[in-house]
């Protein structure tokens, strides 16, 4: 008799401490931080007290303090421009943790950026100031559509130079987009803010440099940075709505014209990779000081092996001796421990995860069958993701 009241008791104690878990919202809260977050989505299902600790703006805050790793390259396959799909290459390198394998837009919709785990997506005529455009997590599904165009004074539109997003979930849960419009012979910047709704006009206009492009631009250190070929070039402070120059590295042979391989952020850091010749295999990784006093060379890259190991990356001119390299940078990935740092680079067919402290390397991804030799993405078209929560 006594031993079962005392089992009695027993389970009516674990009852109470379960129950006093589950009604524990410090205690919920820390054992969510601690799952991932593809476990988190399909918790928000549970009951709507859990979906309101992990909705809740505090808990995102909480969440992307440190910055999470990239999970994936999310690339356009090749599919039917009226049935748009993406694939995501996976980093991670536990292949089942990936958050999806592919996802579908709309019909006439493509994805133009990605930051933090959001995407801006819109029409290919992305400047057509008629188009909408939409920001879409696609680990929650949820979307927001944008609001319309840009007018003068006098009715007309204006014509968007580009279109960039701005998010940093350890700073704010809200997002921003910038868009750079042309005013006569002048430009100027329009903010939208997830926090207002509304789009608002920043403060002046501005001559564009010469050779300024607006289209790709790369959220870092809180600001929207674009690159040009020549001596400087311009990011825009989205908190203080400044415009300010940043500077470029020195042109290295002043004979050739300097292209632009790589620029990109990771981890805090941003990348940027120059070429002078189709030919070259080998080349400097730098990176912005986050003073923008310059460039400093932080990693040295041959591909000679990987050209040797891939020799489809190799092409020579018909009737000619001379060769040149067929090869295009996804993304440079910096992990942790600067050891494990990366790059992804793209080959005829092939996707290479390339090491920069030992130079090792290996095939990473196989593109579909269909795809022929010719090089499909470069950094621009080659959208890093990061698992969030965040609202849209």
């Amino acid at each position: 008799m006594f031993s079962t009241i005392s089992k009695a008791i027993t389970q009516q104690n674990q009852l109470s401490s379960a129950e006093k878990t589950a009604n524990s919202d410090d205690i919920l809260t820390e054992i969510f931080l601690c799952l991932p977050l593809k476990s988190l989505v399909t918790f928000r299902y549970v009951s709507k007290h859990w979906l309101s600790l992990i909705s809740h703006p505090n808990f995102s805050l909480r969440l992307h303090l440190k910055p999470r790793p990239i999970s994936g390259l999310i690339l356009r396959s090749k599919s039917s421009p009226k049935n748009p799909k993406y694939d995501l290459i996976n980093l991670n390198s536990d292949p089942f943790v990936a958050p999806f394998r592919s996802f579908s837009l709309p019909p006439s919709l493509v994805v133009l950026q990605s930051c933090n785990g959001l995407l801006l997506c819109g029409s290919p005529k992305w400047c057509n100031p008629t188009c909408n455009c939409y920001i879409i997590n696609p680990i929650t599904k949820k979307y927001t559509e944008l609001p319309g165009a840009f007018r003068t004074a006098r009715g007309s539109f204006r014509a968007i130079l580009g279109i960039n997003l701005a998010f940093d979930p350890s700073v704010s849960s809200y997002y921003k987009v910038i868009c750079v419009t042309a005013v006569g012979d002048h430009c100027q910047i329009q903010i939208y803010s997830s926090k207002t709704g509304d789009w608002t006009p920043s403060s002046g206009k501005f001559w564009a440099k010469c050779g300024m492009t607006f289209k790709d631009g790369v959220f870092w250190n809180g600001g929207i940075h674009w690159i040009s070929s020549e001596r400087t070039s311009l990011y825009f402070n989205v908190n203080e709505e400044k415009l300010q120059e940043m500077p470029m590295p020195c042109i290295r042979d002043r004979s050739s014209e300097r292209r632009f391989m790589y620029f990109g952020e990771s981890r805090g850091h941003l990348h940027l990779i120059e070429i002078y010749s189709l030919r070259d295999v080998i080349f400097d990784v730098y990176e912005m000081e986050r003073d923008y006093s310059g460039w400093v060379m932080k990693y040295h890259v041959d591909l000679r092996e990987v050209a040797i190991a891939f020799p489809e990356m190799v092409r020579s001119y018909i009737g000619l001796g001379n060769y040149y390299e067929k090869y295009s940078i996804l993304c440079v990935v910096r992990e942790e421990k600067d050891e494990d740092s990366y790059m992804v680079i793209h080959v005829p067919k092939k996707a290479i995860r390339y090491n920069f402290k030992d130079r090792t390397f290996k095939k990473l991804h196989d593109f579909e069958p269909g795809f022929d030799d010719t090089i499909q993405h470069n950094c621009f078209s080659a959208f890093q993701y990061t698992e969030s929560l965040a609202h849209v």
